[in-house]
């Protein structure tokens, strides 16, 4: 099978591909396999998304989502 992509959604894998280390490919089957196959998520893409929160931001901007994290009412 092949797919054409729009210009905007092959710069926004190639973005995401970057920022994981990882190839555009890659990205593409992730996210294909995760919106058609995955019906239940694994404990490891929970965490990988958990860890994406933190992806680029400054160790200030970490901690401020910490607290934010401990701090929040759970009503």
């Amino acid at each position: 099978m092949t797919i054409t992509l729009t210009p905007e959604i092959e710069n926004a894998i190639a973005e995401q591909a970057q920022r994981e280390g990882t190839t555009a490919e890659q990205i593409a089957l992730d996210g294909l396999r995760h919106l058609f196959i995955a019906s239940k998520p694994m404990p490891e893409d929970i965490l990988a998304l958990a860890a994406q929160v933190y992806k680029g931001l400054s160790e200030k901007d970490r901690d401020e989502v910490e607290n934010i994290a401990l701090t929040r009412s759970h009503t």
